[in-house]
């Protein structure tokens, strides 16, 4: 009886993953035509990953299966196809890459919001750039020859899906008796045929068994390509082709390099793993056009954004047999890629990396996820402003580095160079202003760290980084919609850059935070002394001794670089009056679109 299958990670980079998905669509495919539960899960047991099973298979039925492709050929402007029989149906990269970018064009006429009618364009095929990718570094060929192979198979092609089924199960399989090696064993039993045995690992599919660096000859210039079994090339191809992750990156002007990844399961159905997968890639891919930080940004937050949709729709339906109430990192582990750098008309393989996904977003509730929904959308906004052609490169990988991180701590190092940053978009008056974290988002992302909300709850720090917002974000001149206009007090300069440097020493951070209360308190007198004679009343927030003295308290019982790095968030942060305690989002808003209560974060008792 088989009920599960298993998958050893033997490559140690985004082969394995592919191996497994390239073989768990097979077996999809098998028990759905067979009439047999489809529901598979993926689960990621350490050094193997397991195909779970909803119940023991009928192989004799699977055994009477027909060829179906698994994967399609691929047809470039140069791919040559003399061996592909003539009625087999390409995937037309060339023709699947039009529609794509016509619906790009439409998408961004229509400034991110399409309408769906009869005279819109079509998504992209999901695997679009997957096919391009294949014929732009002239691996068409390799792939085609492996379709070829399992083409060439068809009437024999039940008896292949059993050895699949029957070699992957065993756990008794080892380095030497590989579960590929098992399953040529089983099929040649079954038919008296053979599989193929090797083909070229090309670096797409193996991105560390590179063409071409097998070994040099001590007596010979002659270099043999790296070779590799052609039934787990075979599958890699499947997997990669119907759900990798791939996008054309620009390095520089007229220079682009492709970035390829592949998402981990950790504990997920398939037919959530693919729905959410080309929802990303058809609706709401990663941009490449402005760097390599900024695509890894956004494929992980529109990935999360992905995730909570569906989650939101599974809650809808009360489907209550798969818990979605869990972290996003419960369900995948990760993003793990290969960038392939350009060398004039080729490429090579510059990185093998990993992209973790933020362990802080963790709904429990419908209002939660909703809440979480509105702050990666918040955050997207945020970014889509930086690209690398514009300078942005160190913001853009510091924030890279916290989205793909788990720890929430590295938002601070992101936010204080980002503080830097609005400012100088502030001062300057020819400049758009900048787009700003709001203080309800900022408390949703640290509502589930304890060490977090006793500091951010606290009425006295939430004084001190109003106060910090109005010396520094709502102060000089200002653009509000009723266009500029000049406030009573100037902007102060620097000042989060002073907290953090000094956040090191609780003395030298208390110096530092009550010479700023001072000069912000004198300046308050001074203002609303004017104000009176003009019978007006000034609108800032006011701070106090006790306020001073319970900020040296939280310093005291925390972390002085925690207190200092949250003020400085806060502080940076859009202050809005809550409605009706939800999360207020405007793809559009910008502190020119603010009113200024709105920014200032005036309260009634100021």
């Amino acid at each position: 009886m088989i009920e599960h299958l298993f998958v050893t990670k033997k490559y140690g980079n985004y082969a394995d993953t592919l191996l497994l998905l390239g073989l768990v669509q097979l077996v999809e495919y098998a028990l759905r035509q067979t009439n047999q539960k489809s529901d598979v899960e993926l689960f990621d047991e350490g050094t193997r990953y397991r195909i779970q099973l909803k119940q023991a298979v009928n192989l004799e039925e699977i055994a009477k299966l027909n060829y179906t492709n698994p994967f399609p050929p691929v047809k470039g402007q140069k791919t040559d196809t003399s061996k592909i029989p003539q009625e087999t149906d390409f995937f037309d990269t060339v023709r699947e890459s039009e529609k794509r970018k016509l619906y790009k064009d439409y998408v961004f006429q229509q400034r991110g919001k399409p309408q769906w009618n009869e005279e819109a364009p079509k998504p992209p095929h999901a695997s679009t750039q997957n096919g391009v990718i294949l014929t732009s570094m002239r691996h068409d060929r390799n792939h085609n020859e492996l379709w070829l192979g399992g083409y060439q198979l068809k009437d024999n092609y039940g008896a292949l899906l059993v050895a699949l089924f029957q070699a992957f199960s065993e756990e008794t399989n080892s380095e030497l008796n590989t579960e590929p090696n098992r399953c040529q064993e089983l099929f040649a039993q079954a038919t008296t045929c053979k599989l193929p045995e090797v083909a070229s690992a090309v670096k797409i599919y193996q991105p560390t068994s590179v063409q071409g660096v097998n070994r040099v000859k001590a007596d010979s210039n002659k270099v043999d390509s790296q070779k590799a079994d052609w039934l787990s090339l075979w599958l890699i191809a499947g997997g990669l082709f119907s759900f990798g992750v791939t996008e054309r990156i620009k390095i520089a002007d007229r220079v682009f390099d492709w970035r390829v990844v592949v998402l981990e399961p950790q504990d997920i159905q398939l037919s959530k793993y693919r729905e959410v997968l080309d929802r990303l890639r058809k609706y709401n891919p990663p941009s490449g056009g402005h760097g390599i930080a900024r695509f890894d940004a956004e494929l992980v937050l529109r990935f999360c954004q992905e995730l909570l949709n569906n989650h939101a729709s599974q809650a809808d339906t009360q489907v209550d047999e798969f818990d979605i109430w869990e972290p996003i990192n419960h369900f995948v582990k990760s993003f793990v890629g290969t960038h392939f750098g350009s060398k004039g008309q080729v490429y090579g393989v510059k990185e093998v990396f990993s992209l973790g996904l933020p362990a802080w977003i963790r709904p429990e509730n419908s209002q939660e996820l909703t809440h979480y929904q509105s702050v990666l959308q918040e955050h997207l906004w945020v970014i889509s402003t930086l690209s690398a052609e514009d300078g942005h490169s160190e913001l853009l990988t510091a924030y890279r580095d916290f989205i793909t991180g788990t720890s929430l701590r590295q938002f601070f190092p992101f936010q204080i160079s980002y503080a830097d940053y609005v400012i100088k978009r502030l001062a300057d008056p020819k400049a758009r202003p900048p787009r700003l974290f709001s203080v309800t988002g900022l408390n949703t992302m640290t509502k589930k760290d304890t060490d977090f909300i006793k500091i951010t709850q606290d009425p006295s720090f939430l004084r001190i980084a109003k106060a910090i917002n109005q010396a520094t974000v709502y102060a000089g001149k200002v653009q509000t919609k009723g266009g500029l206009k000049e406030l009573e007090w100037q902007r102060t300069y620097g000042l989060a850059q002073r907290l953090s440097s000094q956040s090191g020493s609780k003395n030298d951070f208390l110096k530092e935070i009550t010479d700023f209360l001072a000069k912000y308190e004198a300046e308050n007198l001074r203002l609303s002394e004017q104000l009176q004679g003009k019978g007006e009343s000034l609108k800032r927030v006011w701070t106090t001794k006790e306020d001073l003295d319970r900020l040296v308290e939280l310093v005291t019982e925390n972390d002085t670089v925690l207190v200092a790095n949250l003020l400085i968030a806060y502080g940076y942060a859009r202050w809005t009056k809550p409605k009706n305690d939800d999360l207020e989002t405007d793809p559009e808003q910008d502190i020119n679109d603010l009113d200024d209560t709105a920014i200032s974060g005036e309260s009634n008792d100021d």
